[in-house]
């Protein structure tokens, strides 16, 4: 029994949308098999009322589509700040699923109804404490949680899947190789206003087609971002211990999505 399938059974969103469902349809049993079913959800709902609360006190402006989020030092020690605090909090709410499934393991592998709004409701209290330390942490910062979603996409980037056999890669300009393939074009062009043997229309040609290149190649770096994505690389290494030590995929999965989650804030409703 891994970790995963631990808190892949405990904290089951599938589970979640189970309960926010089905509750007020099966009425008192159910509230009854979660221990406190309509108690919990009432919590879930005042969590994305904080959420929604703090995202329009402290609001945030994401970058156009397409561009790349420019890392602000002082943001991101409050990032970091807020992850850190809270990581105590994902620690107990690791324990407790562990707790949890070894004590009702046997209970919980039959499938039932009942053991699915067993599980639904003591995983939504579990992570319920932590997603309220998060919170908590974030006001703290002065942070909303759309901006926290947003700095761990960039801090925490997710990887790329690479694309399947046979499917063409959509190519623009200010891709990396293009912009490579100009500045050789670039490059190339020094050692041939050096020869002595040149004329004069061929050097101005030449002298012209680099300015143009220089010039283009310029604004394709800043379409691409190239200048946002090294001045994030080096802000980033310069904090490269903590945000290691703070490093956590689950962490992120659990508590950082549902918080930036449309609609609902990825908290079911009654």
């Amino acid at each position: 029994m891994n970790k995963k399938w631990i808190l892949g059974l405990g904290l089951g969103v599938g589970g979640l949308l189970l309960v926010g469902g089905g509750l007020v349809a099966t009425g008192y049993w159910a509230d009854r098999q979660m221990d406190g079913g309509v108690a919990i959800l009432m919590k879930s709902q005042e969590r994305a009322q904080k959420i929604a609360e703090l995202n329009a006190r402290y609001p945030f402006q994401p970058p156009a589509t397409g561009k790349v989020l420019k890392l602000e030092e002082a943001r991101l020690e409050a990032y970091l700040a807020a992850r850190e605090a809270t990581l105590p909090a994902y620690d107990v709410l690791q324990k407790e699923t562990l707790a949890f499934v070894q004590e009702h393991g046997s209970v919980l592998s039959r499938g039932s109804r009942s053991a699915q709004l067993r599980v639904a409701g003591a995983s939504m209290r579990m992570m319920g404490k932590a997603q309220t330390a998060l919170l908590l942490n974030l006001e703290a910062q002065g942070m909303s949680p759309q901006e926290f979603g947003r700095l761990t996409a960039v801090v925490y980037p997710e990887p790329v899947a690479a694309p399947d056999a046979g499917v063409p890669m959509v190519s623009q300009a200010s891709d990396p190789a293009n912009l490579a393939l100009l500045e050789e074009q670039l490059a190339a062009i020094a050692p041939r206003l050096e020869d002595p043997k040149l004329g004069e229309a061929e050097r101005l040609q030449l002298e012209q087609r680099r300015a143009g290149l220089r010039k283009y190649i310029t604004q394709l770096e800043l379409a691409s971002g190239k200048d946002v994505t090294e001045a994030n690389a080096a802000l980033l290494k310069k904090h490269a211990a903590r945000i290691a030590k703070a490093a956590n995929p689950t962490f992120d999965q659990l508590l950082t999505k549902p918080l930036t989650t449309a609609g609902t804030a990825g908290l079911p409703t009654p």
